[in-house]
């Protein structure tokens, strides 16, 4: 009976995982975010709260419990922590947001999303040696899957947030009186590319702002690199 619900648990888990992969990159591959059918919209917003807030919350709160391997340094892993929160309330952010036309709010919320994709893909390559732990144990270690399942979360999100096209006729109907167009605005109505390499210059001053604030907390200022190298038995780990 134990292994019969195993077993059980084990198949619908991986039916989860396969689901939270396939159905980002086809709301994308579609270039429409609304799901058709209301119960993988449900299964997906489920999903949504499972790896973008339990189990980040899951995995800090046992990131030590893996034996000798620890896969952050238990005494820097704090601006960690920052960075994630910062990220999925950026994630949440972005669907309350989804639908105004305010291009600083607009700005900001894609800074913290592409903040979270890029701390979502540097863990993700981090955790690959216990990736099949995170796929076959799902009790145990999903949450060493959820740097990769909210990397496609958060790609989705991003993609569909910076989709929107502003109009600028509705948002400064006197422009031609003011004689410019203020800067949150020009920056919206440059190409993806452009939008995406100003996005990674703002992100620069973002991260800088969570290294001092875990420094005013007692962190070193390279925290943000040692609790990565300084955990045991993961990619980044200078002591394997």
């Amino acid at each position: 009976m134990n292994a019969f619900l195993f077993s059980a648990i084990v198949t619908g888990y991986l039916a989860l995982l396969i689901f939270c992969i396939i159905a980002p990159l086809v709301t994308i591959f579609r270039k429409e975010k609304r799901l058709p059918h209301i119960l993988p919209a449900a299964l997906l917003f489920l999903s949504e709260i499972i790896y973008t807030v339990i189990g980040p919350a899951i995995g800090f709160a046992r990131f030590d419990e893996y034996g000798p391997d620890i896969p952050f340094s238990k005494h820097h892993v704090l601006i960690i922590i920052l960075m994630v929160i910062t990220s999925s309330a950026s994630f949440w952010l972005a669907k309350l947001t989804a639908n105004t036309t305010n291009p600083i709010i607009r700005i900001i919320v894609s800074v913290g999303l592409l903040q979270g994709l890029v701390l979502c893909g540097i863990t993700t390559i981090h955790f690959l040696p216990y990736i099949p732990n995170g796929i076959m144990y799902p009790v145990l270690g999903f949450e060493l899957l959820s740097p990769f399942i909210s990397f496609l979360l958060l790609f989705r999100e991003f993609y569909f947030y910076n989709k929107t096209e502003l109009d600028l006729e509705e948002l400064l109907p006197y422009r031609e009186e003011l004689g410019f167009i203020p800067l949150p605005l020009q920056i919206l109505k440059q190409s993806i590319p452009k939008r995406l390499l100003i996005f990674s210059l703002l992100l620069i001053p973002v991260i800088a702002l969570h290294i001092l604030l875990a420094y005013g907390c007692g962190q070193d200022l390279d925290a943000l690199v040692k609790a990565f190298t300084h955990s045991r038995g993961f990619i980044f780990s200078i002591n394997n």
